[in-house]
């Protein structure tokens, strides 16, 4: 039993706010119950932003990831949802599991985070990143299903 615990305790998950330069990471805690801001990365070149991922993984015990899925309010794909499946085969392609979790609206309570603890956005806009990144992965270790 106590091996069991322990390899289920290793695999931590990252949790992906994607963007075009930059991305909002969290992480899970070893038990998968709740998610934690971990940072956010500026890129301009999709393989820079892989290579670090790659990195960050293994300092972290990390075998998956999950990015927010950004669909239409209408469930409807857009261009940026075409981006994101692309960047899914390229992280699955490296031989993580990569989850997708509906991401509508985390920016938006990001903010109203922001909002309710008097942190103003206009400097602080990479916290956006970083709170939607957090509730995005804690969406997906709600429901369970890793």
């Amino acid at each position: 039993m106590l091996t069991q615990l322990s390899v289920y305790m290793t695999d931590r998950l990252i949790g992906i706010d994607f963007g075009l330069s930059k991305v909002g990471l969290s992480i899970s805690d070893p038990l998968k119950i709740i998610s934690i801001p971990l940072k956010v990365i500026k890129y301009k070149k999709r393989e820079e932003l892989l290579s670090k991922l790659q990195e960050i993984a293994m300092e972290n015990d990390v075998k998956s990831f999950v990015i927010g899925y950004p669909l239409n309010m209408n469930n409807k794909k857009n261009e940026m949802t075409k981006l994101v499946d692309d960047f899914f085969e390229e992280l699955k392609n490296l031989n993580f599991n990569v989850f997708l979790q509906d991401e509508r609206l985390s920016s938006e309570s990001a903010k109203k985070i922001m909002h309710e603890q008097n942190i103003k956005i206009g400097k602080n806009k990479e916290y956006i990143d970083l709170i939607a990144s957090t509730i995005i992965l804690q969406s997906f270790l709600n429901k369970g299903s890793f």
